[in-house]
């Protein structure tokens, strides 16, 4: 097991922090709800979605966000004034791993860049540590590559995890290419491997990629 690692350079003066989690593939039970309910007494998950904030600095989610991943969600933004930790988790055999970990870098920008990790409960885990620009655009309903169910959200962010997490558990790693296009060393000398291009799911990479921003 890689071990979850934490970004130290998304200390922020704004004392807000705020997270927003997301079950795509499996709402949460009566129990699992109640677990996660007692990590805040603030929080009031649904069968879907939980929401946590904090307004004083040095409080956060008991255990880190990485476990709520492992065990319930499957997307998740992370706010800290103008600093966006994105993350996304699936199943997944450790095969998956070396094919994704070719996507790990640090950005060009301190701070930015991307984080892969893969658990002993065979999660893995990708973080997209970035700036974010305007995300409203995205349509609030979400079918996913065969048509055959339709997953609606009435959050433009979380949907756009959704499509970018359905096509990496595909195998098409366009949208990591494209976070380092925008944060990457252009200069390095090991960068990620370009995916082919494909006109289908073009437009969800298109429209990840322009979310992305720096600060300012």
């Amino acid at each position: 097991m890689k071990v979850l690692s934490i970004r130290r350079g998304f200390a922020s003066d704004h004392s807000s922090t705020s997270y927003e989690f997301l079950a795509v593939d499996k709402p949460l039970g009566k129990k699992e709800r109640s677990d996660v309910s007692k990590l805040s007494s603030r929080v009031s998950p649904t069968a879907r979605r939980a929401n946590f904030i904090y307004n004083v600095d040095g409080y956060d989610i008991p255990g880190g966000w990485e476990k709520l991943m492992i065990k319930y969600y499957d997307v998740m933004y992370r706010e800290e004034y103008d600093w966006w930790t994105l993350a996304m988790a699936f199943n997944a055999k450790p095969e998956q791993y070396d094919d994704l970990a070719e996507f790990e870098f640090d950005g060009a920008t301190e701070g930015m860049g991307i984080e892969i990790s893969y658990t002993e409960e065979h999660r893995m885990i990708i973080t997209i540590n970035c700036a974010i620009e305007d995300f409203r655009d995205f349509d609030e309903e979400y079918e996913d590559e065969d048509e055959s169910s339709v997953f609606s959200t009435d959050n433009g962010l979380l949907n756009a995890l959704i499509q970018v997490r359905q096509q990496i558990i595909g195998g098409d790693y366009r949208a990591l290419y494209a976070v380092w296009e925008k944060y990457g060393d252009t200069d390095d000398d090991n960068p990620p491997p370009k995916p082919k291009s494909v006109k289908k799911g073009e437009e969800i990479v298109k429209n990840f990629k322009s979310i992305l921003g720096y600060i300012e």
